[in-house]
């Protein structure tokens, strides 16, 4: 498995950016039902203000499983990664309500 440590740390590296990127472009549509501007505005500045530290931490297991060579650290990484992608994309779905193929109708 250790033949793989270098390509699984720079894909978890892109995942990150990824993650970054989704995170920060979907908190104002997460946060965008709700009534006060106010507390939609504080939540955005919020989660994005958030998005550094979580990228820090995802970084620091990814170089910590990397350069000590554990792969089990790589893979958490890997796995989180993905469960904190589907989970905002699913989020954002679930916010967005039914979609035109999921009408009652089926129109």
């Amino acid at each position: 498995m250790e033949q793989y440590h270098l390509p699984v740390f720079i894909i978890n590296t892109l995942m990150v950016l990824v993650d970054t990127a989704i995170g920060y472009h979907l908190a104002p549509r997460l946060l965008a039902g709700m009534d006060e501007p106010e507390a939609v505005e504080t939540g955005v500045r919020t989660t994005r203000g958030l998005l550094p530290a979580v990228v820090a931490l995802y970084m620091f297991f990814n170089c910590l499983g990397y350069f000590q060579g554990r792969t089990v650290y790589l893979l958490a990484v890997s796995g989180l990664l993905l469960v904190d992608m589907v989970l905002q994309l699913w989020l954002r779905r679930k916010r967005q309500g039914p979609g035109p193929d999921e009408s009652e109708n089926g129109e």
